[in-house]
């Protein structure tokens, strides 16, 4: 069914349409001949579809089908039982989790492409937490996916299993430590630090996060031009550094506090330190982000509520889902890799170690000169520079199929 949003900056050349996928109605924009090899975009959070609304055409133009879905729990991607949560009302903080299990989101994908009419994608390119669900689509399916593009968030492997442990049984397996188990063995010890502090992944997976965005005292479009400016190239207190190994509290609490949060405070509270002021909009991010661009992020969310994207977040950490994951563990990706980040993006090196474990043990084919820090860009890269990002994307994918 098509029905393209009124949202500004969409091209002539981008559709919008929903399919019924699984137990979704998912909602896509599109450019590009149907006939043609595919290219799949997974946004992050708090993005969308539309996050991607200038990568579409110009990938479309060199020859692809370029399709950007709206993720579950995100935008306009619906269940198609409107009695379900995220249907006739917002996804709530109450509402079953098992849904957003990492696995599960895979099936999404998977389903997606099938729906499409596809049995191969010529790349599958994710941004921030789209960039560990491509991970883990890569690791999940590879029969499927011709290379990958991983944006912003380094993926570094599966959860690893115990190994061998019948040789010394009294000795603790040394393994490396996934995310989320990080952020569970951090998160109290932060909390011990002066000021006390607090993981951010923790914060957005508990019960009171999307009540405290939509309820920022500072209004929710505030909110969110405060929160993609903190995280941007525009932010002059960013300036990414890698992190000593092994971990410790101590050298986290280095990260900004969008990353590791004052102990008391929301993250309304956190993005107002860094709010930017009207002239730093328009001499900056204004560029990049326009307030009409910002406004669809901020009727988007202000109708959906942000719960469904915090559950990706819930989903992450869980012990349940560490456990179902190590089924890949030790896994590599063996076709061709990018990495692809801003320079001043500090969630490059926000899980110590992550980087260098991602291109030289998970992604065998992920060459030195596909790790790339694009100057004047921060977190949102394919916002900020769309236009390097799009010609880094071409001379990989020229390269590689």
């Amino acid at each position: 069914m098509s029905d393209k949003p009124s949202w500004t900056g969409l091209s002539d050349g981008i559709t919008s349409r929903t399919l019924a996928v699984r137990d979704l109605e998912v909602h896509i924009l599109e450019a590009g001949q149907r006939t043609a090899p595919l290219i799949l975009l997974l946004h992050g959070f708090p993005e969308l579809s539309y996050s991607w609304r200038n990568i579409l055409v110009p990938l479309a133009r060199q020859g692809y089908y370029v399709v950007a879905p709206d993720g579950r729990g995100f935008g306009r991607t619906k269940p198609r039982n409107p009695a379900a949560p995220g249907g006739n009302r917002p996804v709530a903080f109450e509402d079953d989790l098992h849904p957003y299990r990492m696995l599960n989101l895979v099936h999404d994908v998977v389903a997606l492409i099938f729906a499409l009419g596809y049995t191969s994608v010529a790349s599958l390119i994710g941004h921030d937490f789209g960039s560990t669900l491509t991970g883990y689509c890569a690791v999940a399916r590879p029969d499927l996916f011709r290379s990958v593009i991983l944006m912003s968030a380094p993926f570094a492997g599966a959860p690893a299993l115990p190994f061998a442990t019948d040789s010394a049984p009294d000795a603790p397996a040394a393994q490396p430590t996934p995310p989320w188990v990080l952020d569970q063995f951090v998160d109290g010890a932060l909390a011990k630090l002066d000021p006390p502090r607090k993981h951010y992944t923790h914060y957005f997976s508990g019960p009171t996060a999307n009540a405290d965005i939509m309820g920022a005292p500072q209004g929710l479009h505030a909110f969110l031009r405060s929160y993609f400016h903190m995280k941007s190239a525009d932010w002059e207190a960013n300036d990414p550094q890698p992190l000593p190994l092994p971990p410790n509290p101590v050298s986290l609490a280095r990260l900004p506090h969008y990353y590791v949060m004052p102990r008391d405070a929301s993250m309304a509270d956190v993005v107002r330190e860094g709010a930017p002021s009207a002239e730093e909009v328009q001499a900056k991010s204004a560029k990049w982000l326009p307030d009409d661009v910002l406004g669809v992020y901020v009727s988007e969310y202000g109708r959906t509520g942000f719960q469904g994207g915090l559950n990706k977040y819930r989903g992450m950490i869980s012990e349940s889902t560490a456990e179902e994951l190590s089924l890949f563990s030790g896994r590599k990706v063996e076709v061709p890799a990018m990495y692809l980040s801003g320079r001043k993006d500090w969630g490059v090196f926000q899980y110590p170690g992550a980087l260098d474990k991602m291109r030289t043990e998970v992604f065998t084919r992920m060459a030195e000169e596909d790790v790339v820090l694009l100057d004047g860009a921060g977190h949102w890269v394919q916002q900020e520079r769309p236009e390097d990002v799009v010609k880094q994307i071409q001379r990989f994918l020229t390269k590689s199929l």
